[in-house]
Formats: structure tokens, sequence, C-alpha cells
């Protein structure tokens, strides 16, 4: 069954922010790696259609048959006039947008729809297709229609749930007055010596701040730290109240805050809640952070994703067992689709949950594109491993480089390097995918490209 994609990554709905230019840049970058969900026959609806280059290469990597050297995905892009690069639902329900698709697809019997976000918007344009009018797509539509995939994306909400579920989270509470925000900052900070402050909404650690009496920054999973004089008085009392008036300001929502634990291992788990109601485990993933270079850096460098996650298989199989029951939830609730799980083990073998999103993660392309070229068993012998944000020296330089160094991918010897976004206009960077028997050989391929980048753009110069 063909399918609708829409490319609503990164909304302010699903981010319950407004966007400034850094994250709509961003959201279009994360909008072209996401292209390769995608198959042949498959409609895509995007502000932005990549350039003939990508999806020919995108066509080319898996041996797709092409017709007349047309790319065998189509795209529809809105024709608002709106300067967003973020699909939107005012975008999306252009009824300009809404007839073309009409025109696209024909038969709405035989299609399906796929979003990264559902939203009342996606709900709307499957009623205005005439899709998914029985079984799984109609539940899934009401649940969105009803604004209840924001449910699943809310920090508090996660909290909730997660209790109500028995799914072992750090202590913490859910405050939504100042003094309860100081009280419960008071009480956690003795467990660790550290508090992190989250905003309802916020991907990729966007709306966490660390508070610590006595350590210095950066710390995994948040965008900055503040240090906090040690003992109480004046100073301090000033410092949290001007935080929860800024934070608040940033939200209408409450924050939660919690004992900030460090960790061994940060990792996420992927399932698909099916439209029959089943939840189907996709993926895990160990996140990769870095220091940045700059030392006046307030965050960790998010350099990728890497598949499986480097778990024992106990562990692994802990942490999908504690996800049973939340996966439930959510489909009892009316939720189908994608949900990432993040999860860490702290310094001291302790398993937590921080976090559920349902929508497309960050390693949903990475298992796509695995499966696509290995099978959907691939982890049982090889990784997938994603680097992100390396300086490009333009996208078909890049191609070249892989091809003539023997480490673009190859389908014979079942592992090589696949370009998955390269942004040539305004990041002038590119997302890699490696996929190799085992990390120390995805390492050394990363590595062996990175070098051969930097010589390049240093003749360049």
């Amino acid at each position: 069954m063909p399918t609708i994609i829409v490319m609503n990554n990164a909304t302010e709905q699903m981010l319950g922010q407004r966007l400034d230019r850094q994250q709509a840049l961003f959201a279009a970058q994360a909008a072209t790696r996401n292209v390769w969900l995608a198959r042949p026959g498959d409609v895509v609806v995007a502000t932005r259609r990549p350039g003939d280059d990508f999806l020919s290469y995108m066509a080319a990597v898996p041996g797709w048959q092409t017709q007349d050297g047309k790319a065998p995905v189509r795209f529809v892009t809105p024709a608002t006039g709106a300067a967003s690069v973020v699909l939107n639902d005012e975008v999306l329900l252009d009824q300009r947008t809404i007839e073309t698709l009409r025109r696209a697809i024909g038969a709405p019997d035989e299609w399906s729809m796929l979003a990264c976000y559902q939203t009342a918007g996606t709900a709307r344009l499957q009623e205005e297709l005439r899709l998914g009018a029985s079984g799984g797509q109609a539940i899934a539509r009401r649940h969105a229609a009803h604004f209840g995939t924001d449910l699943l994306n809310r920090k508090s909400h996660f909290r909730q749930f997660a209790v109500g579920t028995g799914l072992p989270i750090p202590e913490g509470a859910i405050v939504a007055a100042e003094a309860d925000f100081r009280r419960v900052i008071d009480a956690l900070l003795p467990l660790t010596g550290n508090v992190m402050v989250k905003l309802d909404n916020g991907a990729g650690g966007t709306g966490n701040i660390v508070l610590s009496e006595a350590e210095t920054g950066p710390f995994a999973g948040a965008f900055r730290w503040i240090r906090l004089p040690a003992a109480n008085g004046d100073e301090r009392t000033e410092m949290i109240s001007a935080l929860w008036q800024t934070l608040r300001g940033r939200s209408s929502g409450p924050l939660v805050v919690e004992a900030y634990h460090p960790a061994d291992a940060m990792f996420y788990l992927e399932f698909l809640i099916r439209p029959d109601g089943q939840a189907e485990f996709l993926d895990s993933g160990s996140i990769r952070l870095r220091r940045s270079a700059d030392p006046a850096a307030t965050s960790l460098f998010w350099t990728g994703l890497q598949l499986p996650a480097a778990l024992p298989p106990a562990r692994l199989a802990e942490a999908t067992l504690h996800c049973g029951r939340l996966l439930q939830l959510a489909a009892m609730m009316g939720y189908r689709g994608h949900i990432n799980i993040d999860a860490i083990i702290t310094t001291d073998n302790r398993l937590l949950f921080n976090e559920a999103n349902a929508r497309w993660g960050g390693g949903t392309v990475l298992h796509e594109v695995a499966s696509r070229l290995l099978g959907s068993g691939f982890t049982a012998s090889h990784v997938a491993a994603s680097f992100r944000d390396v300086p490009s020296p333009g996208f078909g330089r890049l191609v070249a480089l892989l091809e003539r160094s023997g480490l673009a991918f190859s389908a014979g010897n079942r592992c090589g390097i696949v370009v998955l976004a390269c942004d040539d206009v305004n990041t002038h960077t590119f997302e890699a995918l490696v996929i190799a028997p085992g990390s120390n050989e995805a390492r050394a391929m990363e590595q062996r490209l990175l070098e051969m980048l930097r010589h390049e753009l240093d003749v360049a110069a």
C-alpha cells in the first residue's frame, strides 16, 4: 500500500515553543533526512523538495529502478508562499495542497498516511482525502483530532503515566507554583548534588537546565547549566525566582524538576503501535555525545546515534519489558504509530526512564535505511551509526569522495557510508550513516572520511 508521508517534524505544536531561525533551519535539514522513509510510489508532503541529485542518489543506494531518470518518489510542496520551512497544520491544510494530493493519489482506498507528528491537521487531511475510514487508522485519526498525541509528548504527562504504569524514573515532581519550584529543588539537590529542570516540551534536550551547587557543566541531556550558591540566602532565592519567571515565560505548562543522575549509558527504545493496537519493537540505540571544541559551550555536542544500543542483552530485555505497560496504555488511549522511550543506566547501575515521544525519533530513519539495505534483522550482525553536523564540501563532491575512496555503501560488502542529508545552502553541513559489522569498524570508516574531508577542505581554502 503506497503512503503519503507528511514531513511535519519540529512544528511549534510538537516542540511547545516558537521556533527561532536556527531551529527552523534545523527542522528543514531534519525533514530532508526523513525523505529516506519514502519508498517507490509514495508521495511526500514537505515545504521543500530536495534536489534531483539527492533524489537520484536516494534511489541508487538501494538499487531502485527509475523510469526516464525520474525519482521514484513524488513530492507535493504547499504553494502558500509562506517563508516558514516547517510544515505546520495551517500550511498542510491549504486547499491547493489538498487538491494536489487528491490528484496525486487517485483512489484513496489504496493509500495510508505516515506523519512525523499526528495532529488535528493531519487528522483533518486524512478526512479530506477520505483515508482510513475504519479500523486502526480511524482510531488513530480520532485520537489525533482531539490533540491526543500531545498527551504522549509532554514531560509532565510522561511522569504521570510512568508513575501509573510502574516505570522507574528519577526522583522528582511536577510543579506549577514558584514556591513549590523552590521547595522541590532544595529537597532534591542533596540526592545527587544536581537537579534538572524540564520545560513541558522540548526536543533534543532544548528545554532542560541543570542546577548544580558544586559541579561544572556541560551535562548530558541539558542545553545549559546554572551554578547555584551553596547556602540558602537571598542570592539563591532570587536566582531560582528569576529562572522560574524565565521558564514560565517560555511555556504555559507546568515544569518538571528531577534529581539529575550521571549516566554510564544513554539510550532509547523505539516501538511501532500497529493499527491493531499491538506494539512492535523496532530498534534500540545509544546516544553519541562529545564536548564542544568551544570551552564556553553550555551543552554537550550531539554527534549521532548507534543502533543497536550498546547494552548487555539482559539490561536491554529488562528495559523493553518495563515499557510494555506504557505502550499498552498508549494503545488503549487510541495512539497508533511510532513511539520512542528514552532511558539511562546510572553510574550506580540503576535503570531510569526520562521521557517518551510519540513521533518519529532520530533513529527512525537509521533503522529504515539499514533494514532496507541489510534486512530487518540487521542488528544481529551489524551496527548502524550516524554522525552529523559535519562541514560539507558540497553534496556532489561528498558522494564522489565516498565512491573514490571505497567508503560508499556496497551491497556486495554489506557495509559502507550513506549520506542521509546535505545542506549546501544554509548550514553547509551533512549527516551520514555508517553501516558496519561492528562499532570499531564503524568508527574507523567515520574517522577515515573525516580526515579526508579535512584535507579536501584545507586544499580548497
